[in-house]
């Protein structure tokens, strides 16, 4: 059981406050779910969420079963796509609110409880982050899970109570490998916890952290089997993508934009704030027996959980350059410890001062996302969030030119992965789209031609077929619109759709017609 804490009728009425945070935190993820167009990357994992499977060649499923949950419910709209990761927001934001709960200290419970939901409010990893409906949705879910299950296992210490969270944990780091690979770090920073921290490693004389550990690879064998059916694809992908050689920049650059990043996700003053919660917490173990150490020792185990994926983040970016949110498992723990840390400097001028700062930048942001005519949001990747309707309804106009008249079957297509996943989900009907991928990196639709782990393969042209294709404009655009004209008798451009709205030929699309497919030279005459 938790050690008890005096509890009073302020402390008890003052729950009102973290509820009221978290609710606050929703609604404003919820307008900009409704408001803030599809990204090109969530467009391609709806995608992923129309063929279900066990794995797919960027990531492992999570993200596409949190969407395909959503569009059960509200369809294939933006909305539908947001609705599971949304779900998984308002979990996770409440986790973390009993995760800081949880390690406060005596009579300090509903007051850390305040905290930390408004550092979930306020932190731009937190609101804007969840907004989206990426793997990190699913992840952070997962690790909050994860942190808590240990955490009153730790209480629990013995029999069937921590038994029982031991086996929660299993699932919940099983669950965070199915939403992220990275998700690993999750169950490798608790079993660093066990291994270093004197009272932890008396778990070990017991049968719960065993479980968890074979629990936790029985959720993710699926993952494991379709990624030995499919030569390891995405194991490949992701190994290569995150340590692989010939990383942009020098070390120190690469180490400075990890830095910065954390410093724009977390902003200046609560990131470093955040990382001095953690380090206090790492350096003040205690293995003494009493409520206090106990308290130390479950505060130890989110310091290991924040810090051992940071400091693998800091070596991975010696080789390559680490994105941002890729640390965003680590700021779960971190949050916590922040909000129920009991120093001068996380309770005083500095907390209030990196709150305030974090809410100023939260809503600059917020208005270059909502109004993209202001200055702050004169860039062309928001401006190209808007153009995907226009290249649709060309992209669809095409489709029924009489130049097209004679072909068997119309099909839309794309070069780049993002751009056919954009039309997929844009054009009327949501019909099948091609991601030609000439002159780009291989990805999903690349495996879907070629699957034998999911009979849910998309279709394939045939010879007779008619095509409208999208390619970027400028000289390589041009060249690769002319390899696919080799492979039809006929061929026209379409017109030029810009997505940025202005004469900006770095935000355009050129759409070609092709009438009568013969073949590409690489498919095989059975495939025709």
């Amino acid at each position: 059981m938790y050690p008890a804490s005096p509890r009073t009728a302020s402390a008890t009425s003052h729950w009102w406050l973290p509820a009221l945070l978290l609710l606050a935190g929703a609604l404003v993820r919820a307008v900009l779910g409704l408001l803030v167009p599809l990204l090109p990357d969530e467009a391609y994992y709806w995608e992923w969420s129309r063929r279900l499977a066990p794995g797919y060649f960027d990531h492992p499923p999570g993200v596409a079963y949190l969407i395909a949950l959503g569009t059960a419910v509200a369809g294939p709209t933006i909305l539908g796509v947001r609705l599971g990761p949304a779900i998984a927001a308002v979990l996770t934001s409440a986790g973390a609110v009993l995760l800081a709960r949880g390690v406060a200290g005596p009579g300090d419970a509903s007051a850390t409880a305040g905290r930390a939901a408004l550092l979930m409010l306020v932190l731009p990893i937190a609101t804007l982050g969840l907004v989206l409906a990426t793997p990190d949705a699913a992840l952070l879910l997962a690790t909050v899970v994860a942190l808590l299950a240990f955490d009153r296992a730790i209480v629990a210490t013995r029999g069937a109570r921590a038994v029982g969270w031991w086996l929660v944990c299993g699932v919940a780091v099983g669950a965070s490998v199915v939403a992220k690979y990275m998700g690993v770090l999750v169950g490798g920073a608790i079993a660093a916890a066990v291994v270093v921290h004197p009272a932890l490693r008396a778990h070990l004389r017991r049968p719960g952290p065993y479980l968890a550990a074979l629990v936790s690879l029985l959720v993710f064998s699926p993952v494991v089997l379709w990624n030995a059916i499919e030569d390891w694809v995405s194991f490949r992908f992701q190994l290569g993508h995150g340590f692989g050689g010939g990383g942009r920049g020098s070390v120190f650059t690469r180490e400075l934009e990890l830095l910065g990043g954390q410093l724009g996700i977390a902003t200046p003053i609560l990131g470093v704030l955040l990382a001095i919660a953690a380090w206090r917490a790492w350096r003040s173990a205690d293995v003494e027996a009493s409520d206090a150490a106990l308290r130390s020792t479950r505060r130890f185990a989110l310091a290991v959980a924040a810090l051992l994926p940071a400091l693998f983040f800091v070596v991975s970016a010696l080789r390559k350059p680490v994105e941002a949110n890729w640390l965003a498992l680590c700021y779960l723990p971190g949050l916590a410890l922040l909000a129920s840390d009991d120093a001068p400097w996380a309770r005083g001028r500095w907390w209030r001062g990196g709150v305030a700062l974090a809410g100023v930048l939260l809503l600059l942001a917020i208005g270059a996302l909502l109004m993209p005519g202001s200055p702050l949001a004169r860039n062309r990747q928001l401006a190209e969030l808007r153009g995907w309707p226009r290249l649709a309804a060309a992209t669809a106009r095409a489709l029924r030119d009489p130049f097209l008249d004679g072909t068997v079957d119309r099909w839309a297509a794309a070069n780049r992965y993002q751009d056919a996943a954009q039309l997929a989900f844009h054009l009327p009907n949501h019909p099948t789209v091609f991601a030609l991928n000439l002159a780009s990196r291989p990805n999903q639709y690349d495996l879907w031609q070629r699957s034998t782990a999911t009979n849910a393969t998309p279709p394939r042209m045939r010879q007779g077929d008619g095509l409208v294709a999208a390619f970027e404009v400028g000289t390589k655009g041009d060249s690769l619109a002319r390899v696919v004209a080799s492979w039809f008798a006929d061929a026209r451009p379409a017109g030029t759709v810009s997505l940025t709205g202005a004469a900006d030929p770095r935000g355009a699309r050129q759409l070609w017609m092709y009438r009568i497919y013969r073949g590409r030279p690489d498919e095989a005459p059975s495939q025709r």
